[in-house]
């Protein structure tokens, strides 16, 4: 977003840009002629500097920062695809039919101390826009401040709940080592704590995950448990085998000598913002683990009866 009686400095060279090169106001096409007079001097990177014709974007659409980048997308981005920072999307957008990109964060001037002066908020960063028709031929663009949105509530929200780390943990299991049929096989988590995770702010509004249980696979086709959330040995996440692991059918069809048990822990999130609790409908309520697996052999004890 430029504005207006920005002061751009270009090889020595002070220039105050008139409001005519705002991207505002009324609507100039790029073929349009102009006299000498109304020529202003355009800072084209390198030092080079040439008198153009000052051209503004469509029906004065504005990009990011003015609103213009949350229109329903009306034009073709391919022209712009490859432009602007790769890896922030929300440099390339719409305005109209004219496909947009804004080099935001620029990688041009990454530090404020060589921005010109005239900063016209505390926010906004000095950077480049440029947009292209439908043609694919450049249409308007230039140097000059740029106001990022300010992110709403909701958009936070999901920035915080990025921002939750969960925990590693392994599948521990009693009896150690080695499980026998139709003997009580105990799970844990290991390495996780029932505590609450409380992910990084994301401009106050912080993502709470609450543990709420583990499920458990035991491998063996007799399909998921549900389990309190236990992360040290006890009875409270259990399962019998009925058929061993190390030898007959059931090693066989395993393809191993073990069960590929897993286990994955699972938990509901809340948000706050500032501390105030935070309740938006559609955000996320559930956040989970990858499943991890363990190898589980099981096997069979027999016993002789002697009179």
């Amino acid at each position: 977003m430029l504005r207006a009686g920005h002061t751009v400095g270009v090889g020595g060279v002070t220039v105050l840009l008139a409001a005519a090169l705002l991207f505002v106001g009324e609507e100039r096409a790029s073929a349009q002629l102009c006299t000498d007079e109304d020529k202003i001097l355009v800072d084209l990177g390198g030092g080079s500097v040439e008198y153009r014709c000052p051209i503004t974007g469509p029906d004065g659409a504005g990009g990011p920062g003015t609103g213009g980048g949350g229109a329903a997308q009306a034009c073709d981005l391919a022209p712009v695809e490859v432009k602007g920072r790769k890896d922030a999307s929300t440099s390339r957008f719409c305005e109209g039919v004219y496909a947009c990109f804004i080099n935001f964060p620029s990688t041009v001037y990454p530090d404020p101390e060589d921005w010109p002066e005239g900063q016209p908020t505390e926010d906004s960063v000095y950077t480049y826009k440029a947009c292209y028709g439908p043609d694919g031929a450049r249409a308007y663009g230039d140097w000059g401040w740029f106001v990022p949105d300010e992110p709403s509530v909701e958009q936070l929200a999901w920035q915080a709940y990025g921002r939750l780390v969960l925990p590693e943990f392994s599948l521990a299991f009693n009896p150690p080592e080695q499980a026998v049929i139709f003997v009580d096989t105990w799970w844990w988590a290991e390495g996780a704590s029932r505590g609450p995770l409380r992910g990084t702010s994301a401009g106050g509004v912080v993502a709470i995950a609450e543990p709420n249980r583990m499920e458990v696979d035991p491998g063996d086709g007799s399909g998921v448990l549900g389990c309190p959330f236990v992360v040290n040995e006890s009875e409270g996440c259990s399962h019998p085998y009925t058929k061993a692991s190390t030898r007959g059918t059931a090693a066989a069809a395993n393809g191993s000598a073990a069960y590929p048990a897993r286990a994955r822990l699972l938990y509901n999130v809340r948000f706050e913002n500032n501390g105030t609790p935070l309740n938006i409908p559609g955000l996320p309520e559930t956040i989970e683990t990858e499943w991890v697996e363990t190898p589980v052999p099981v096997t069979e004890i027999q016993a002789v009866v002697v009179e």
